[in-house]
């Protein structure tokens, strides 16, 4: 079989969700000596790959295909690596976020507790080192996509662009929330009730001020941002990836409690989903119908499934 042959079967594969079969053929045509092939299994590499365990390996995908690209001129497929890549890293943040407050356990609890070993501090501090480092870049490629926007009229990548930065700053939300968060066991165990976080009132126990405020910021640029892919979905009548926007905008409004808002844009999704055949998609809203009926009350538990909890 062509190469050609096998890259049309891996998309076929992901459009059914068989990503495991897909990622085996596109791995595969990664080693191509072929640049385009290499490229377009690169692109379906970053869609098939599990962006929660696979992030270190999306970002040098990414990377190799900004090195294509650039040989090749294409200005279209390098800002859309370019997002995907502010993408990754923003979730690359977050794990060393996650990993600098478990380091910092006993600070959080105990005031007088600095760092348990020495050992640990140096970690920590070497962490700090690299999060700035990947700060720079994240505001060097944030200024390569707002520059972009600023001039393109193509509706479609500028939706996909927009979708993107939707997600990043749903991530910024997430990182946010627990690089902010204020120690102590009695704040903790009363932000964390249920219906505490229900009706947005952990934000009181859990933060200062001045962090609120950017912890709204987030959400409110992350909304924006979903609207304004929506806008340019429907302004250049590409209803499909529309239906895919509304689904994820929905997801979002879950993470924060809006249920009543994520059952609206779900509803949205689901009629433009049923006009255009998107079978898959049907099975994802069916999913997030029941996950909103229990409204967060079983969320699930990523850092427990995938072991990075504390050992």
């Amino acid at each position: 079989m062509s190469e050609e042959l096998e890259l049309n079967q891996a998309r076929n594969l992901i459009a059914t969700n068989n990503n495991d079969k897909a990622i085996k053929i596109l791995w595969k045509l990664y080693e191509s000596h072929n640049l385009k092939i290499k490229l377009d299994a690169i692109l379906c590499l970053l869609v098939a790959l599990d962006h929660f365990t696979e992030n270190i390996k999306l970002i040098k995908l990414t990377d190799e295909g900004l090195k294509i690209v650039a040989t090749s001129g294409d200005e279209n497929t390098k800002i859309y690596l370019v997002a995907e890549k502010y993408n990754f890293l923003q979730n690359k943040l977050g794990f060393f976020i996650y990993r600098q407050k478990n380091l910092k356990l006993s600070a959080n609890v105990f005031k007088w507790i600095n760092f348990s070993t020495e050992q640990e501090k140096t970690e920590f501090e070497e962490i700090e080192k690299q999060r700035c480092e990947i700060e720079l870049e994240v505001q060097k490629l944030e200024t390569i996509i707002t520059d972009f926007l600023k001039t393109s009229n193509n509706h479609y990548l500028k939706g996909r662009i927009f979708m993107r930065l939707g997600d990043v700053y749903s991530s910024k939300l997430s990182n946010d929330q627990l690089d902010l968060m204020i120690g102590g066991k009695a704040r903790c165990r009363i932000g964390n009730i249920y219906t505490v976080r229900s009706w947005n009132l952990d934000k009181w126990f859990l933060y200062k001020s001045k962090n609120r405020k950017k912890i709204t910021d987030d959400k409110i640029k992350c909304f924006n941002f979903f609207r304004l892919a929506i806008s340019e979905f429907e302004s250049g009548k590409d209803y499909t990836i529309m239906a895919h926007a509304y689904y994820n905008l929905a997801v979002k409004y879950k993470f924060i409690f809006k249920f009543r808002k994520a059952e609206q844009a779900l509803k949205q999704a689901r009629d433009l989903a049923k006009k255009n055949n998107e079978e898959l998609l049907f099975f994802k809203i069916d999913s997030l119908r029941k996950q909103l009926k229990d409204k967060n009350k079983n969320i699930r538990n990523y850092v427990e499934e995938f072991g990075l909890d504390l050992p």
